[in-house]
């Protein structure tokens, strides 16, 4: 069985593999409680009544809402979850606070 591979995982001596979601959560590499996550910077997510949130685990809590105000996150947070579940957040970037320098993050 082939899946379709868009996350780009670097171990600890900056080798890269290719990998996807499904192969995370299968073997459990969702873990990323303390890790450095650029959710916020790099999507949001809005529920029903308009409120603001970095992902859709809602980190760091509201942003504000659609109707009020709101400013995007500059900065990456400290993760607080003990897992990442959802699909969208997992390909996030992240990365250990001590590997920070090894992770390019861009805007596009």
């Amino acid at each position: 069985m082939s899946n379709f591979k868009n996350i780009i995982i670097y171990d600890e001596i900056g080798i890269s593999q290719e990998s996807n979601v499904n192969d995370l959560l299968a073997k459990e590499k969702n873990k990323f409680k303390d890790w450095i996550c650029w959710a916020g910077v790099q999507n949001i997510t809005i529920d029903n009544q308009g409120n603001v949130y970095r992902a859709i685990c809602k980190v760091g809590g509201k942003l504000g809402n659609i109707y009020e105000g709101f400013e995007i996150p500059q900065n990456p947070i400290k993760c607080t979850k003990n897992y990442c579940t959802c699909a969208a957040d997992i390909q996030l970037s992240k990365a250990l606070p001590d590997k920070l320098k090894y992770l390019r993050v861009t805007r596009q």
